[in-house]
């Protein structure tokens, strides 16, 4: 009975050993001897002391790799979500970094139009002043002129004096 179930749970740890890979080499048990134990010595007792040695050797290993593949896969369970941690945040990282590019881009354009706009009014204030300054001249000669004109019909006599 406890060898059948030696031999069940072999058989469960080698398929399930045989689906994930195997590292090291386990150790070969020899096939089971068909000699019947009578005594206790003997070339009959030294092949079932191997085969039991050997099948007791083989299912330590097997259960080692099984141990090994659960710590493994609890591992992995353990970090899948920081590993979807990372990729979510190397996403984030990816969707803010084109953002940043993206308000770069709008922070020249809107520096250039603003250099555009400070240069047209700048040129737009000369104009007005070059009028209102030409506007100017011509209201002074216009004054000018009036007053010439007004001033051509006087004529300034001095006094003679009286003695």
């Amino acid at each position: 009975m406890r060898q059948t179930r030696a031999v069940v749970l072999g058989l469960l740890l080698s398929s399930t050993l045989v689906a994930g890979q195997q590292s090291q080499q386990l150790t070969v048990v020899p096939p089971k001897p068909t000699c019947t134990l009578i005594f206790k010595t003997g070339s009959c007792a030294d092949l079932w002391t191997n085969y039991n040695q050997a099948f007791a050797q083989r299912q330590r290993e097997e259960i080692q790799l099984y141990v090994n593949r659960q710590k493994e896969l609890a591992s992995e369970a353990a970090t899948a979500p920081l590993q979807q941690q990372i990729s979510e945040l190397t996403r984030l990282t990816g969707d803010q970094q084109t953002q940043i590019s993206k308000l770069q881009q709008q922070m020249q354009s809107d520096a250039s139009a603003s250099v555009e706009a400070r240069q047209n009014a700048h040129q737009q204030g000369l104009w007005e002043g070059l009028v209102i300054g030409g506007a100017g001249v011509l209201i002074l000669m216009a004054v000018v002129w009036g007053a010439r004109r007004i001033s051509r019909s006087f004529t300034i006599t001095k006094k003679e004096a009286v003695e």
